[in-house]
C-alpha cells in the first residue's frame, strides 16, 4: 500500500472502534478511545484493496481538523478542513493526484484558529 495520508503522525482508528461520549460543541458526536477523548483520524472504510476510502480528523473528542476522501489507487480526492460544521477551505485532485480546484470558503482567521486548535502551521491573514 502507498496511501498519501495527511498528517501521517496522527494516528488512525477504525471508527467502529470509538466510543460515542456525548454530544460535541461543534458538531456530531463526541468520541473516545481507551478512555480518552479521541485525538487522531476516524478511518471510515476501505476499498478492496485496503487502502482507506475516507478519514475525519478529531480533537479532544470533537470532529475537527481535515474530512479527506482518497480514490482507490491511494491517492488523495478531496479534502477539507472544517471547524465543526464550517467548511474553511477544500482542495479537489485527480486520480493523478494533481489538484483541480481549491479555495476559502470561510475567512483565514477560522483557518488560523482551527490550525492553533490541532497543531497545524497557522497562515498569513488577508487584511
Amino acid at each position: 500500500m502507498n496511501q498519501s495520508i495527511i498528517r501521517p503522525e496522527k494516528i488512525r482508528v477504525d471508527i467502529e472502534n470509538l466510543e460515542y461520549w456525548k454530544t460535541g460543541t461543534y458538531t456530531g458526536v463526541d468520541y473516545k478511545y481507551n478512555g480518552k477523548p479521541f485525538t487522531g483520524f476516524a478511518v471510515l472504510g476501505y476499498y478492496n484493496n485496503g487502502q482507506i476510502e475516507g478519514e475525519w480528523e478529531y480533537h479532544d473528542g470533537e470532529k475537527l481538523g481535515w474530512e479527506i476522501d482518497y480514490y482507490e489507487n491511494g491517492n488523495i480526492k478531496e479534502k477539507t478542513l472544517t471547524y465543526g460544521a464550517t467548511s474553511i477551505v477544500f482542495y479537489e485532485y485527480d486520480e493523478q493526484g494533481n489538484i483541480i480546484d481549491h479555495g476559502f470558503v470561510a475567512p483565514k482567521t477560522i483557518y488560523n484558529e482551527c490550525a492553533r486548535l490541532i497543531g497545524m502551521q497557522e497562515i498569513e491573514e488577508d487584511d
